[in-house]
């Protein structure tokens, strides 16, 4: 039995290999993602990452206690004469909360837990969409971010379809619909919200770009669940080739569903929100790099109906000694005004030398050291920053941490 199941594992891999070459002009391509490392607090004990409640991010370096890892594999299935091209893509993600527990983790366990991101296919090329894509499926859509936050400030990613990039104009025009339905506690509890993003991008205005977008949700239900209407409106201006980098600032607006802030910020929708909800924010990037010198600098102002004002303002800068070893330091700033209570405030700043694959900013892998410290008022002690009074730090209002930490993409 053993020796039948041996002979079949050669038979099994050639079949897959021939199935996915089948038809394609390209190999099967990978990548991926990884932040990992170990760390501990001033207190002793394990690392402990300081985010003020409210705020929607945190500023990251030397301040993530996570692991995390994405596995996305890419592959031409089809490619025809005639330039049209069908590619498939999916992608794994696996996260553990508390890391660093054991060599061996089961990721049965509670903190850790295995995600499939992406799952779709893209059709490039169509001559009826001059020369745009149609796509169906589970993908990363169109995401806009601040790297040195994790920050995903325009988001619609998840199930859906739609056609993309096509050329109208001075810029190009896409659509998709995407379907989320309400985690489903009981029988009573059915409801969904479609959700239509249109945009507009690339617009040459002579100072940079502009791009646009609107989002359009339409909420049905059954039972007891909640599933309102809500609509957005994004404008974001991109300037290229500024101090080696780039600028980009967003404004948004939002309302009912589409107006919660974690339907602005995140992938899915607030199944949770009143038809009255509304967010407005700005949020503004700067990435430059001269030579040795290369950073990031961020600031975003968000006011909600439902969460009250959240202000940060921050940035990283990196300095490289040579082609592999550079200094980084970051600084961030964030405030929350809550429409009840007192103000939180959380100051924080760390230091790291690092190993990198070279000098720029974007280099990665970057092997880091780091040291992190924080500083907050009694507000943010209060509302549960780092466990609040019961948690390591007790009643104090800093602290700090320190550790290696991996970060790599390719």
């Amino acid at each position: 039995m053993h020796r039948k199941r041996m002979q079949l594992v050669p038979v099994a891999a050639a079949a897959l290999t021939a199935l996915l070459s089948a038809g394609s002009a390209n190999a099967l391509e990978m990548h991926g993602y990884l932040r990992t490392g170990a760390g501990g607090s001033s207190e002793g004990g394990s690392q402990n990452c300081f985010q003020l409640p409210g705020a929607n991010t945190k500023y990251r370096l030397g301040n993530e206690c996570e692991t995390y890892g994405e596995l996305q594999l890419d592959q031409n299935v089809y490619d025809g004469k005639d330039g049209v091209k069908f590619d498939f893509t999916a992608m794994f993600a696996y996260v553990a909360g508390y890391p660093g527990q054991q060599d061996f983790e089961n990721l049965a366990m509670g903190n850790e837990q295995w995600a499939f991101r992406q799952a779709f296919v893209n059709v490039r090329n169509l001559p009826w969409l001059n020369g745009g894509n149609a796509w169906i499926g589970k993908r990363y859509y169109k995401r806009q971010d601040v790297h040195i936050t994790d920050f995903f400030y325009w988001d619609p990613s998840g199930y859906g379809g739609g056609v993309e990039n096509i050329p109208f104009g001075p810029g190009k025009f896409s659509y998709a619909l995407f379907g989320n339905n309400q985690d489903q506690g009981s029988s009573d509890n059915n409801g969904q919200i479609w959700r239509n993003d249109f945009r507009y991008e690339g617009v040459d205005i002579g100072f940079g770009s502009l791009d646009f977008g609107f989002n359009w949700n339409i909420g049905t239900t059954s039972g007891d669940a909640t599933a309102e209407d809500g609509y957005a409106f994004h404008v974001q201006h991109f300037l290229g080739k500024i101090a080696g980098g780039y600028n980009k600032i967003a404004f948004q607006y939002g309302k009912g569903s589409a107006g919660a802030p974690w339907s602005l910020s995140g992938a899915y929708t607030n199944f949770g929100a009143d038809s009255s909800d509304t967010t407005w924010r700005i949020v503004d990037q700067f990435h430059w790099q001269q030579g040795p010198f290369g950073g990031m600098a961020t600031f975003v102002y968000q006011d909600s109906d439902s969460d009250g004002k959240w202000m940060s303002v921050g940035g990283r800068a990196t300095w490289a000694f040579n082609t592999y070893f550079k200094l980084a330091g970051e600084i961030g700033y964030d405030q929350v005004d809550p429409d009840a209570g007192s103000t939180r405030k959380l100051t924080k700043f760390t230091i790291a030398p690092i190993l990198a694959t070279g000098p720029g900013f974007w280099n990665r892998p970057e092997l880091r050291l780091y040291y992190t410290y924080a500083d907050w008022n009694n507000a943010a002690r209060d509302a549960g920053l780092s466990g609040g009074s019961s948690g390591p730090f007790g009643n104090s209002t800093s602290g700090s941490s320190y550790g290696i930490q991996l970060e790599a993409w390719f």
